[in-house]
């Protein structure tokens, strides 16, 4: 199901319906001049070029990069019975953006969607998140607190400790700094660096947090199990 909304979420109009698909769509990305790309399950991929109103299935056919390999989809058919999960859509610009998917994809687009590298991974697990920051910086980030690095819009990847095996969830940039990654059993990982490392300040209840926002303060906004709840940065680990 795709909704979209012309009087900024007053009101919604069901675009796109496709229950016998079986594609639960995970993420969107909304650029310029109308664009929009939808991404989701079992390599659920659907692009817009009005804004939403009509959508066309797509195939996410990604050339290597670099020394990355290519997996076709009769590999990904025998290994995970389908296709693999498109988890995150994220832009560094009107042009660059990032995919992270299961069983460690992770995609580039410099191009805002027209074609797609498909980049060296790190890490074999599967990816749920990606934040773009400064340049060439990029996070990516999922299972078992595993949490990489690039300064090379993903030509090489450094492992960023996190202290955590909770699964990351989602990620935010507080100003040129500060960030923030969440995820559960009340993982809270904060930076002052950049991105360049992190502590990890547990949250007391250990209720998983799925989504995160910035918000005035400093402070962050978070949603997931306890409901959802604004922390302030200087209180974090306290909730």
């Amino acid at each position: 199901i795709a909704l979209a909304t012309k009087d900024g979420g007053q009101t919604w109009e069901r675009t796109h319906y496709a229950p016998d698909a079986q594609q639960p769509l995970l993420d969107v990305w909304c650029g310029e001049s109308g664009r929009v790309i939808a991404v989701g399950a079992y390599g659920g991929y659907y692009t817009s070029g009005d804004g939403g109103l009509t959508w066309q299935a797509r195939r996410l056919d990604a050339a290597p990069a670099g020394e990355a390999k290519s997996r076709s989809a009769d590999a990904y058919e025998d290994d995970l019975g389908g296709d693999p999960h498109l988890n995150r859509i994220a832009a560094a610009s009107a042009t660059r953006l990032y995919l992270a998917a299961e069983a460690g994809g992770l995609y580039r687009s410099d191009d805002a969607g027209e074609s797609w590298l498909q980049l060296a991974s790190p890490y074999e697990g599967s990816f749920f998140g990606v934040l773009p920051l400064d340049g060439d910086v990029v996070l990516a980030f999922g299972l078992r607190g595993h949490l990489y690095r690039s300064e090379d819009a993903g030509g090489t990847w450094r492992r960023v400790p996190t202290g955590t095996e909770g699964m990351l969830n989602d990620a935010v940039r507080i100003d040129a700094n500060r960030v923030v990654v969440v995820g559960l059993a009340g993982t809270l990982l904060v930076s002052e660096d950049g991105g360049r490392s992190f502590e990890l300040r547990q949250q007391g209840d250990r209720k998983g947090i799925s989504a995160v926002a910035a918000s005035a303060g400093p402070a962050i906004v978070v949603a997931g199990e306890a409901g959802v709840a604004r922390i302030s940065l200087g209180q974090a680990g306290q909730r």
